[in-house]
């Protein structure tokens, strides 16, 4: 890893530049002194104020003083205190910052204080109080001062950059694999935080020998008769247009140190990142010249009256790469488009570009036409009316796209009075209005609201309000639901077919879920490598696929239907039993002094049983308690009520040398592959690390990982790539080899393909399945969706408000659900069969609630919703006077099964 730092540090030009600099500075600041005759100190009575002579080459100042011996002298000195002041500062902000961040408690509160203390006293007032008490300690005393008043803001950074870290995923994985916090840190944090450290101790030895140039020159700083380039320059400021050669040598030597520092620290920042830089190199690589507006033959081409999108050979190239290699499509009036295929098919960037949101980096081609108007080459004025206008656009993460700062309700008002001409409370209104046409509860309150106060489903239905706002006629709808639980994606769904009806909008639906494209779509167009492959009717494509890519699609989307054969593992020891499990965390106000004002139950009484070689499904909907459940397995601790047993130990006996023994018989996998792979580890050592921290010698830990790459089906040459160098389906392999890599008897598997496309999520379905029979696993698979989970469970336990509701194997589960929750989340699972799924929704939009007008209809169950008729008592509210948050109950179940407590 050092070499290919030092490798990216030679190829960095200004970097190798400012190197250069700083090494012929430290070599004249350290040599200089040795190539003259003259000591600093030493005074020429015949030469005063001589200008640069072969006796003396920068001249003398006022004294007789050699000019070139004090510059190198000063200048030695300044270096020397601005590496100490910087790496002393550096190491106490990066001690401190972590600290703080990872331990919190009494630790962060004691940073924060001294931080707070410290910042209340301006530096330069207290080195000028101090400086003349410290007259003769040296400048080593003076360089420490200005160290322990230089730290805070970095200790800041340092501890919000540690806070965030420590929810990254890959430094649970390390925690759960029993590394140590220090070594966490170590290992995980400070290389996570090196390129920020890297830039600011270079900016801090810049910033330093500037403070002490500063501070000497006003006489607080280095004292007489030593001289520094801070007291050079306080000596010539007088002569400095009369003896420039006194003035300029010192300052101009300052000015390029500083400069020359701050190159090295922008080349190191980018050597010790293994991440890619885009912009950079798509700055540096030649960008091919803007495509003219589409070619008279395209254009001249009849668009039929019904045609409100026309997309004529689009072409669209990055940095010189093609994303979209000649698309076509037309979008008419009231139709629903589905744009379907994997991840970098050109689905995504073909949607952008009929919104006409491509960035300038792209290179444009060919013609997208909006009711005439043609989108590629457009003006920004006339885009700026088109969108929000006659074309909308409902991103997939809704709280990316909301201003964070910005109230919800005003940024709906802002979208209404961009395009009308309406008052600001007339705006206000309709915002409310939207809020409420959506099914927000109590919308002129949520109107006040930030978007991090709203859920994911209440956040994109305000995103679709958005859209809706100026009844455009195209709404693009950029994988809406894929950050969704089935439940809430199926109320999504619902709203985007009713904005549809309101508005009267086409809808362009991009997705790589066959099965919401089955209930939703009118046509269907497949995209792979920047091509259509296939365009149809959804009917003709999903009975009778003409490409063998499109059948590889829809033979890869797991099925309610199908299933594999069931297993007898009945008679298996358990390797996990969890009876009654409860966990509460408390809540607390204020910051330095806190004090607990309540509680929240996150699970409440869980019940899990999982046997060797048995996978077992936990299902249910976010908030129900599956994460906290996992951790709280993970953690190998006692818990508040209730009982853990892992392999016939009870977690609340284990003592900590126990407990790091158990830790290799159970292992995890993480949703997102990306987040659980520490950027800056080679994936060798990523694989090596739970070896490691069983004591495993370093290199026999690094001589099984190859073996462990081939096992999960990758080369074993890949143990020197990093993890953006993977696609998302090897980062889950190389993830899979993490876990196997101690020989687990439990893998505890957290969403493991919901974020991968879903041929990819095929292959590592079966990856695991073989893996379990090859090696005889046990997995405890969490995940909200159904379909995957009968495809590979044995068994299923459904989780709801915290609490285990149903459990059995998993083909009675499916076929003979016993509770309603069961039975709703089951229901709202898509069908990738278009005539299957409408057949369904006939049948689950028969008949409105009573009670409640205004609304998408559709409860299925008349009266009240089976979920609410299973709660206790005190939860129970009509459902004709329910507040209509959306929980989703299954689809349809939009409105009449909610009801306060359940969210």
């Amino acid at each position: 890893m050092i070499r290919i730092t030092l490798r990216r540090l030679a190829a960095a030009k200004g970097a190798a530049a400012g190197f250069t600099v700083i090494l012929l500075l430290f070599a004249l600041a350290f040599a200089g002194p040795l190539l003259t005759t003259w000591h600093f100190g030493d005074i020429d009575f015949t030469a005063l104020r001589e200008p640069p002579s072969a006796g003396h080459w920068w001249g003398t100042n006022g004294i007789g003083q050699d000019v070139f011996a004090q510059v190198t002298h000063g200048l030695q000195k300044s270096l020397v205190i601005g590496l100490v002041v910087a790496v002393f500062s550096t190491v106490l902000a990066t001690l401190a910052g972590a600290a703080a961040g990872y331990f919190g408690g009494w630790a962060d509160r004691a940073v924060r204080f001294l931080i707070d203390l410290f910042l209340v006293f301006p530096g330069f007032l207290v080195i000028s109080m101090i400086s003349p008490v410290l007259r003769g300690s040296g400048w080593p005393v003076f360089a420490l001062l200005l160290g322990v008043l230089g730290w805070m803001v970095s200790a800041r950074i340092v501890r919000s950059m540690t806070l965030s870290l420590k929810e990254r995923e890959f430094v649970r994985a390390a925690e759960f694999m029993g590394v140590g916090g220090a070594r966490v840190i170590a290992r995980h944090v400070l290389p996570n935080v090196a390129s920020f450290l890297i830039v600011d101790t270079t900016i801090a030895v810049g910033g330093a020998v500037m403070s002490e140039t500063t501070l000497s020159y006003f006489g607080f700083g280095v004292q007489p008769p030593d001289v520094s380039l801070g007291t050079l320059i306080a000596d010539a400021t007088g002569g400095a247009t009369t003896y420039p050669w006194m003035f300029f040598f010192p300052a101009g030597l300052l000015i390029v140190f500083v400069l020359a520092v701050s190159m090295v620290g922008d080349g190191l920042r980018d050597a010790v990142d293994p991440t890619p830089r885009p912009a950079r190199r798509a700055r540096r690589a030649r960008r091919p010249r803007p495509a003219a507006p589409p070619a008279a033959r395209t254009l001249r081409e009849p668009v039929p009256d019904d045609v409100v999108v026309s997309v004529r050979d689009l072409r669209v190239a990055f940095g010189g790469q093609e994303a979209v290699k000649g698309v076509s499509w037309d979008l008419r009036r009231g139709e629903v488009l589905g744009i379907v295929g994997e991840s970098g098919s050109g689905k995504s960037v073909t949607a952008l570009a009929a919104m006409g949101l491509l960035p300038p980096s792209a290179s444009v081609s060919g013609s997208v036409r909006l009711a005439g108007t043609e989108i590629i080459g457009a003006p920004v004025p006339t885009l700026m009316a088109l969108r929000g206008r006659r074309v909308a656009m409902v991103f997939q993460d809704p709280l990316s796209a909301f201003t964070p700062v910005m109230r919800v309700g005003d940024q709906l008002a802002e979208a209404v009075r961009v395009h009308q001409r309406v008052s600001r409370a007339e705006a206000g209104r309709r915002a409310v209005e939207l809020l409420r046409m959506v099914g927000i509860p109590d919308p002129a309150l949520r109107a006040g609201a930030y978007p991090h106060e709203f859920s994911g489903g209440m956040r994109q239905r305000a995103m679709i309000a958005m859209a809706m706002a100026n009844d455009p006629e195209v709404i693009v709808a950029d994988e809406p639901t894929t950050a969704l639980d089935v439940t809430v994606q199926a109320q999504i769904l619902d709203l985007l077919r009713e904005a549809r009806r309101r508005t009267g909008a086409a809808l362009v639906f991009v997705s790589h879920d066959l099965g919401v494209i089955a209930g939703l779509a009118d046509r269907v167009v497949v995209m792979r490598d920047g091509l259509v492959v296939e365009h149809g009717t959804v009917e003709d494509v999903f009975a009778r696929p003409k490409e063998e890519y499109t059948r590889e699609l829809l033979a890869a989307v797991p099925r309610l239907d199908q299933a594999p054969p069931p297993r007898d593992l009945s008679g298996r020891p358990p390797v996990l039993r969890v009876s009654g499990l409860t966990r509460t965390f408390p809540l607390f106000k204020g910051t330095v002094f806190r004090r607990e004002v309540g509680s929240v139950r996150a699970v409440d009484g869980a019940d899990l049983l999982v046997r060797r070689g048995e996978t077992l499904g936990l299902v249910g909907e976010s908030g129900s308690g599956k994460s906290t459940t996992l951790f709280e397995i993970m953690s190998l601790a006692r818990p508040a009520e209730g009982t853990i047993e892992v392999l016939g130990s009870d977690t609340a006996a284990l003592t900590r040398a126990q407990a790091a023994r158990l830790r290799g018989e159970v292992q995890i996998v993480f949703q997102d592959p990306m987040a659980s792979l520490d950027p800056r580890m080679t994936t060798g050592h990523i694989i090596a690390e739970p070896l490691l921290t069983l004591g495993v010698p370093r290199r026999e830990a690094l001589a099984r990982v190859p073996a462990l790459l081939e096992q999960v089906g990758l080369p074993a040459a890949h143990a020197e790539r990093y993890p953006h160098q993977f696609s998302g389906g090897q980062r889950q392999r190389v993830a899979i080899a993490r876990a196997l890599s101690v020989e687990p008897k439990l893998v505890v598997l957290d969403e493991p393909v919901s974020a991968l496309d879903v041929t990819v999520q095929a292959g590592i379905l079966a990856l695991l399945a073989r893996l379990r029979d090859e090696l005889g696993l046990a997995y405890l698979f969490v995940s909200h969706d159904l379909a995957v989970t009968r495809h590979i469970a044995d068994r299923v336990s459904v989780m709801y408000l915290g609490r285990t509701v149903e459990s059995g194997d998993t083909a009675t589960l499916f076929e003979a659900p016993l509770h309603p929750y069961t039975r709703a989340l089951i229901s709202a699972v898509p069908i990738p069969d278009p005539s299957l799924e409408r057949r369904r929704r006939r049948i689950l939009l028969a008949g409105d609630p009573p009670g409640v007008t205004g609304r998408p209809a559709g409860c299925r169950f008349r009266g009240r919703c089976p979920v609410y008729a299973s709660l206790p008592a005190e939860r129970r509210v009509p459902c004709e006077t329910a507040d209509p948050e959306p929980v989703a109950h299954g689809a349809g179940h939009v409105v009449a099964c909610h009801h306060p407590g359940v969210a």
